[in-house]
């Protein structure tokens, strides 16, 4: 089991869930977007990966942003 954040944004059309962590040398996050409606666990809708915590955090946000505006 890796060990890391979860950032949650909620946003008028769904939830965005990004767990962050670290794997090695590298930073990852993986994105979840649940809508409204319950449904099984799906596979994640991005995966990003970086050198350090704070890029990948960064685009984390930027991606949520331009997916998701608020």
């Amino acid at each position: 089991m890796k060990t890391g954040r979860l950032l949650k944004f909620h946003r008028r059309d769904a939830d965005v869930h990004a767990y962050l962590y670290q794997e090695g040398a590298q930073f990852k996050a993986a994105i979840y977007v649940l809508g409204k409606q319950p449904a099984q666990q799906a596979p994640a809708e991005q995966e990003l990966v970086g050198g350090s915590s704070q890029l990948v955090e960064d685009e984390v946000r930027a991606w949520v942003d331009s997916h998701f505006p608020r």
